[in-house]
């Protein structure tokens, strides 16, 4: 046969099952000539190479398909495919079919216009996408959302002259992106999101103007946004972020009357905001937060008639500009040169287009934190009646509580945290009748908390934490029985803790630490039931620790730490969940909590009390202690088995106590992380062992001085000072960076 003319040939593998002869390609060279060529190499077929199976129940979940050719469909192809897939989810195997069982089943183009027609049953995609894809030319879509195709984006789609719906979310295929898909002039949705095209995005693009919906959204794209854009005026959502995508953003959004939803965050974008944009009237959600877009808002966006949601949190945005102040809206007085700074506080007797029907009243979000905002808030933000969602946190923003914006009842989030505010939090704040969440954090506030706040019933957030309140925490602070974050650290507050407490049984973070609180923690702090993190710290509490604590069954973390606290330490504490437990710089006694019976990697921070006694034992096997602090109490017996029953992670300190008896030698290498080992000042004896820290890399400091060691430390921490037993580490001459990591101050 092989003798027979090439056209012979072709004529008799058409009548044959291309696939089921694809095998013959082995056989002589002008077989593999004729099936690797024209018409053999535009048909396309689908290959069952095996199944996906529930780890647990074994159960079938669907069948895994990939796409041949009679080029492709070979078992080293087959089986690259098979090798390559693996299902993302942990709970579930694929089990391939054997080589020899494969068959590949032919799509008719014509009987067939969509991926989903293709199977009746379950079915998963994988391998690449084939080039003879561009021979499917009466499909109309291809969705393959939720598939695993790899890959390059065959150029060849761009001959599906009928497609009106691409969707290859969330599959792995990479880039170049092919400009022929500028060809698909009827298209209406193209999806490429969540892939791995690390590409730029073709100027061809502006020729798809039937286009609706175009999300590229974290596809690693990067260059700029092309000017042809401007072409696809029938767009109604445009979502570009969390990409790579740099430059000024081209402004042509003049045309886009339909455009719903334009999302551009998350890239390195920068320059001014489009004017046009104030031209798209259907526009409800922008958002461009995580750039550097600098300048003003332009005052036609905040005018459009339909925008609910404008998010620019992140960028260098400045509220106005000197032209501003000649025109007839006025957002801020005039700026110095070269400035980013601006000041949020238009002209006295100046208003938004002189009526409130200037702004969107459609508006409920606007997020503006972390950028160049100074000043004082300007009045024009009360023209949004309807805004839910406001939040100024970490710009430069002063002045007292901004009074114009009491009047808005629908306010839900109210987060102007990280400013230079000043005064007293006004009485009026319970006017925020629907105040749900409320950050007024690291200001200048001073005074009292207002009583009022009290009744803010829907309020589960409340953060007043590093100002300068004094006073005390309102007696009735027990009716926001929703709270589920209270936070007033770092403020002059004094008196009692308030026994009502006890009824925020929504509870999850207090934080009261770094105030002048005096008086017995209350007992009603045992009733919340919800608590994760209790930070009482650095106040004057006095009395001992209540006996119900072990009732605070979700409490992983526990600082009562730098107060006057008395007594002994419950034992219904080691019931908790506890991660971490600092109860030093108190005037504790009795016995140390039994912590060999907590499972978890632990911070425990106990020193400077008046504890006394041997050390607990472990009673579940050798674990984990992050960083342990046992200093300056009277503890005395041995330390071996706590250094041979845990594995320390970052710091040691033993040190101003009683303990007695030698180091474990063999037993000390797990100390591998260590930054801090102090042992000074007890009544330690015997030889160092040689092995003592001999594969810590991180060692700061090493302290046996004090002791009755004999020899010396080993070799590698011997030095020439004075005190042959403590070796601390020369200071690094670089910039010194410091990271505050006191627990309870970040909300």
């Amino acid at each position: 046969m092989h003798d027979l003319p090439i056209e012979v040939q072709v004529q008799i593998f058409l009548l044959l099952d291309p696939f089921k002869v694809a095998k013959y390609r082995g056989v002589c060279r002008s077989f593999d000539t004729v099936l690797t060529g024209p018409p053999f190499s535009t048909l396309l077929g689908l290959v069952h190479i095996g199944k996906i199976s529930s780890k647990w129940t074994r159960s079938i979940d669907s069948a895994v398909f990939c796409f041949t050719t009679p080029a492709t469909f070979l078992k080293n192809s087959m089986q690259r495919v098979q090798n390559a897939f693996n299902p993302e989810s942990a709970f579930e195997d694929f089990l391939p079919h054997p080589l020899d069982t494969l068959n590949a089943l032919p799509i008719n183009p014509r009987m067939v216009t969509n991926v989903a027609s293709l199977h009746e049953k379950s079915f998963h995609l994988v391998g690449p996408l084939p080039s003879a894809m561009g021979s499917l030319k009466q499909w109309t879509s291809l969705d393959f959302e939720g598939h695993t195709l790899s890959g390059a984006i065959p150029q060849s789609l761009g001959n599906l002259t009928n497609l009106t719906h691409i969707n290859l979310k969330g599959n792995r295929v990479t880039g170049p992106i092919p400009s022929e898909l500028g060809n698909l002039v009827n298209l209406r949705q193209l999806n490429l999101s969540g892939t791995l095209l690390d590409s730029l995005i073709p100027d061809s693009f502006g020729n798809l103007e039937s286009l609706q919906v175009l999300d590229m959204s974290e596809a690693k794209l990067s260059g700029s946004i092309p000017a042809s854009f401007g072409n696809l005026v029938n767009l109604v959502e445009l979502r570009l972020q969390n990409n790579k995508l740099s430059g000024m953003v081209p402004d042509v959004f003049g045309r886009m009357s339909t455009l719903q939803i334009l999302i551009l965050s998350d890239n390195h974008l920068e320059g001014p905001i489009p004017t046009s944009i104030g031209q798209c009237m259907q526009l409800e959600k922008f958002e461009g937060k995580q750039n550097r877009f600098s300048g003003p808002i332009p005052k036609s966006i905040l005018q459009l008639p339909l925008l609910q949601s404008l998010d620019f949190e992140s960028n260098l945005i400045i509220f106005g500009s000197e032209a501003d102040c000649n025109a007839s809206v006025t957002f801020a007085v005039p700026l110095h040169s070269q400035s980013l700074n601006a000041v949020v506080n238009p002209p006295e007797g100046d208003t938004l287009a002189g009526s409130t029907d200037g702004v969107s009243q459609a508006l409920t979000s606007l997020n503006l934190s972390c950028n160049r905002l100074s000043g004082r808030l300007a009045g024009y933000i009360s023209l949004f009646k309807n805004l839910q969602n406001l939040q100024l946190k970490e710009n430069n923003l002063n002045g007292p509580f901004p009074a114009e914006i009491e009047g808005i009842a629908t306010m839900k989030l109210m987060s102007l945290g990280s400013n230079r505010f000043s005064g007293e939090i006004p009485d009026s704040i319970s006017s925020f009748v629907a105040l749900e969440q409320l950050d007024l954090s690291r200001n200048l506030f001073v005074g009292r908390i207002p009583d009022s706040i009290t009744s803010l019933e829907n309020l589960t957030q409340l953060l007043l934490d590093r100002n300068e309140l004094s006073g005390r925490l309102p007696k009735e602070i027990g009716l926001l029985t929703s709270l589920t974050i209270l936070n007033v650290s770092h403020n002059c507050l004094s008196g009692k803790m308030p026994k009502s407490i006890g009824n925020l049984r929504d509870l999850q973070l207090l934080d009261l630490s770094h105030n002048q609180f005096t008086g017995k923690i209350p007992h009603s702090i045992c009733m919340l039931s919800a608590i994760r993190e209790l930070h009482l710290n650095n106040n004057s509490f006095t009395g001992p620790l209540h006996q119900d604590i072990g009732a605070l069954t979700k409490m992983h973390t526990l600082d009562i730490s730098h107060n006057q606290l008395t007594g002994s330490v419950p034992e219904s504490i080691t019931q908790l969940p506890i991660f971490s437990l600092k109860l030093n710089h108190n005037q504790l006694s009795g016995a140390l909590p039994k912590f060999g019976e907590w499972m978890n990697s632990l911070t425990l921070h106990l020193d400077h009390n008046q504890f006394s006694g041997h050390l607990p034992a472990a009673t579940r096997g050798r674990r984990y202690l992050k960083s342990v602090n046992l200093s300056h109490n009277q503890l005395s017996g041995p330390i071996s088995e706590l250094l041979v029953s845990y594995v320390f992670v970052e710091s040691l300190n033993l040190s101003n106590n009683l303990f007695e008896g030698t180091l474990p030698p063999g037993k000390l290498q797990d100390l591998i992380d260590m930054d801090t080992v102090d042992f000074s000042n007890n009544q330690l004896s015997g030889l160092i062992p040689e092995d003592f820290l001999c594969y810590s890399k991180k060692v700061k400091l090493l302290d046996m001085s004090g002791n009755r060691f004999e020899g010396e430390l080993p070799e590698r921490f011997r030095t020439q000072s004075a005190n042959k037993f403590r070796w601390e580490a020369e200071m690094d001459s670089g910039p010194s960076h410091s990271i505050d990591s006191e627990a309870g101050e970040d909300v």
